[in-house]
C-alpha cells in the first residue's frame, strides 16, 4: 500500500544517515503545531487552568464588549498608518539608494542598516521623551519659543504609535526592495521617455505598477507585523486603557492591572484575532502571486541596471535621507543619551550640562540582582544562536537535500512562525508551562531561561532555515557525493565538507538571532519570572517605575553592545541580507 511505501521510505530514509535531521526537524515542526494549536484551543476553554469545559463563552465576551469594538478598530489603523508611513519613507529611500547618483548611497545603506540596532521599545521612549504633552523635549521647546500654551504634538495616539513603528519598519522595506529595485529592465523606462513622457510620469505609470508584487508583498508584511507589535503600543497607553490593540490587550488578559484571575480564555481569542488580519492579507498575497507573469522584467535578454541622475536634485535627496535617519534613528538615541547622563530630566542648558556625570551608569554595577540579569541574557543570547543554526540547517538538509516529501511539509510548518505573533507563541508557551508544573511539578521549565529559549527559537527558525536553505542550494551535490563515494559516514561529511563551505552563513545567521534575542522584549515580559530577567525587560521595568535614569543608561549600553554584534554581522553577511523586521 502507498502508506507503507512512504513509510519504508522514511525509514530507509533514516537509516540511510538522515535519521538525526529527521528527529530534530520533525520535533520542531511538532512544536510549532502544538503550540498554534494551545493557543486556539484555550480560547474554547472556560476557568483554565482550574476546569477544561469547552465553551464559545470567551469569544461571546469578547465579541460583545465594547473593547471588541474599539480594540480591533485601533489595531487596524495602527497597522493601515505604520504601512503608510513606512512606504512613505521606504520607497524613496530605496529608489534613491538604488536607481540614482545619490551622494554617499553605500554610507546610507548602512546607517540604515544601523537603526535596527535600537530596540523598538528604546524608540519608544525616546520618542515619548521628545513629544510627550508633559515632558516632551520638542513640545517644549516650541512652546518656550513662540509661547504656546498648550503642547503641539501628542505622541501618545493611535497615530503616534503607527509613526513609531513606522520609522521602525522603513529599513526592512528598503532592503526588501532593494532587489527588485536593481533588477528592473531600463529599456522600459527609455521606451516611456521616447514617447515622450516626463521622468516623473515614467516613474508613476512604468516604474510603481513594475514594482507593485514587491510594494503589495512589503505592505503585507509591515502590517502582519505591525498589528502583532506590542511594545510601542504598550508604552504609549495601551498599558493604561488609552490606545488598547490586539496585543495591549493579549497581554493584559494574563497579567492585569486589577487582583482578577488572569484569563487564558480570552488572552487565546485575542491570539487568534491577531492572526486571523495576518491569514487574509497572505491570502491576497498568494492570489496576487498567481498573476507574477504580469509583472516579468528580467528575461534573458542581457542589460545593466539604468541610474537616474539626480542633478541639482541630490542635494535634496541626501536631505530626505538624512531627514529619516534623524527621525529614525539619531533623535530617540540622542534622547536617551542625555537623559542617561542628567540626574533629572531637563532640556539642554548650561546649567544642564554643568550637572552631567556618570552617575546612573555607576549605579548599574551595584543594582541588586543586575549579574544575574546579565548572565541570563547572554545565556539567552548564546544558546537561542546555537539552537537555531543547529536546528535550521537539520530542517534546510532535509528540504535541500533529500527527495522525501515531508521535506516540503517541513519547509511550510518553519514558515508559520512568520505570520503567527511572536507574543502568541510567548501565551501558548506559558500555557505549556502552567500544564507542565500542573502535572509534573518537579520538572523545572515555569519562570526558567529555558523556555525563553524556546520561545525565541521557535520564532527565529522561519529565518534561519531560509538563510541555510539559501546556502545549501549553492553547494553542488558531487562534493558530498565524493565523500560517501570515499566511504564517508553522514555526520564527517557534514563536518568536513558541508559545514565548512556555509560556515560564513551559520555564523551569520547566530549573531544575527542572537541581536535580535538580546534585544526582543515582548516575549520576555510574558514569560518573565523571578529567576529569569533580561536587560530588556529590566529595562522595561525601570520605565515604567518611574526610573528614568537607570531605563536611559541600560538602554544606551544594550544600543553599544548591539552596534558591536553588528559590525560582526555586516562582516560577515553583507549589506543585503541583514535587515529583517524587526523594530
Amino acid at each position: 500500500m502507498a502508506w507503507r511505501d512512504g513509510r519504508r521510505s522514511i525509514f530507509e530514509k533514516m537509516s540511510a544517515g538522515n535519521g538525526i535531521p529527521l528527529l530534530l526537524g520533525g520535533a520542531v515542526c511538532a512544536l510549532i503545531l502544538v503550540l498554534v494549536a494551545i493557543v486556539l484551543l484555550v480560547s474554547f476553554l472556560v476557568d483554565f487552568p482550574i476546569s477544561f469545559r469547552f465553551s464559545l463563552d470567551n469569544y461571546k465576551s469578547v465579541l460583545n464588549t465594547y473593547l471588541f469594538r474599539e480594540v480591533v478598530p485601533n489595531t487596524l489603523i495602527v497597522g493601515l498608518v505604520t504601512v503608510a508611513v513606512s512606504l512613505a519613507f521606504g520607497i524613496p529611500l530605496a529608489w534613491l539608494l538604488h536607481r540614482t547618483n545619490l551622494p554617499y548611497a553605500n554610507l546610507f545603506l548602512t546607517l540604515i542598516a544601523v537603526s535596527v540596532i535600537v530596540p523598538g521599545f528604546l524608540k519608544g521612549i525616546g520618542w515619548i521623551l521628545l513629544l510627550s504633552p508633559n515632558v516632551g523635549f520638542i513640545n517644549r521647546l516650541l512652546m518656550d519659543l513662540f509661547g504656546l500654551e498648550n503642547p503641539p504634538f501628542d505622541i501618545g495616539t493611535l497615530t503616534g504609535i503607527g509613526f513609531i513603528q513606522g520609522l521602525m519598519m522603513t529599513s526592512a522595506l528598503v532592503f526588501l526592495f532593494s532587489g527588485p529595485m536593481r533588477s528592473l529592465d531600463p529599456s522600459l523606462e527609455e521606451a516611456s521617455e521616447i514617447s515622450g513622457a516626463r521622468r516623473w510620469t515614467t516613474i508613476r505609470c512604468v516604474l510603481v505598477p513594475l514594482l507593485r508584487p514587491a510594494v503589495l508583498g512589503g505592505a503585507i508584511y509591515v502590517f502582519m507585523t505591525a498589528i502583532s507589535l506590542f511594545e510601542v503600543a504598550a508604552l504609549l497607553g495601551g498599558m493604561g486603557g488609552k490606545n488598547q490593540v490586539l496585543a495591549t490587550e493579549l497581554f493584559l488578559s494574563i497579567y492585569t492591572l486589577t487582583a482578577s484571575v488572569p484569563q487564558y480564555g480570552v488572552s487565546g481569542v485575542y491570539g487568534a484575532l491577531i492572526a486571523i488580519p495576518s491569514l487574509v492579507a497572505l491570502y491576497y498575497y498568494y492570489v496576487m502571486l498567481q498573476q507574477t507573469h504580469r509583472y516579468v522584467t528580467v528575461t534573458g535578454k542581457g542589460y545593466v541596471a539604468r541610474t537616474h541622475d539626480l542633478g541639482a536634485f541630490k542635494y535634496l535627496g541626501v536631505f530626505f535621507v538624512l531627514f529619516y535617519l534623524v527621525l529614525a534613528v539619531f533623535l530617540p538615541l540622542i534622547v536617551l543619551v542625555w537623559a542617561s547622563l542628567l540626574p533629572y530630566l531637563q532640556l539642554p542648558s548650561w546649567d544642564a550640562l554643568s550637572v552631567i556625570s556618570l552617575k546612573s551608569y555607576r549605579r548599574i554595577m551595584n543594582l541588586p540582582g543586575i549579574w544575574k540579569i546579565v548572565s541570563n541574557t547572554v545565556v539567552l543570547t548564546v544558546s537561542v544562536s546555537l539552537w537555531v543554526m543547529i536546528l535550521s540547517f537539520m530542517v534546510s538538509w532535509i528540504v535541500t537535500r533529500t527527495k522525501m516529501r515531508i521535506g516540503i511539509f517541513m519547509d511550510s510548518i518553519v514558515m508559520l512562525p512568520h505570520a503567527f505573533p511572536n507574543i502568541g507563541f510567548a501565551l501558548a508557551l506559558l500555557i505549556l508551562a502552567l500544564l507542565v508544573r500542573m502535572w509534573f511539578p518537579s520538572v523545572p521549565f515555569y519562570g526558567t531561561v529555558g523556555i525563553l529559549v524556546l520561545a525565541h527559537v521557535v520564532t527565529r527558525i522561519s529565518y534561519g532555515t531560509r538563510v541555510i536553505n539559501a546556502a545549501l542550494v549553492q553547494i553542488s551535490r558531487e562534493l558530498e557525493e565524493a565523500a560517501y563515494i570515499c566511504g564517508s559516514k553522514q555526520v564527517v561529511v557534514w563536518w568536513k565538507v558541508i559545514l565548512p563551505i556555509i560556515s560564513r552563513s551559520l555564523v551569520y545567521l547566530g549573531l544575527w538571532t542572537g541581536l535580535l534575542s538580546f534585544r526582543e522584549v515582548s516575549m520576555a515580559l510574558m514569560l518573565s519570572g523571578p529567576d529569569n530577567q533580561l536587560l530588556s525587560n529590566y529595562v522595561w521595568t525601570a520605565w515604567v517605575r518611574g526610573d528614568l535614569n537607570v531605563a536611559s543608561a541600560l538602554g544606551v549600553i544594550m544600543v553599544v553592545v548591539m552596534g558591536a554584534m553588528f559590525l560582526i554581522v555586516q562582516k560577515l553577511g553583507g549589506r543585503e541580507a541583514r535587515v529583517v523586521g524587526t523594530g
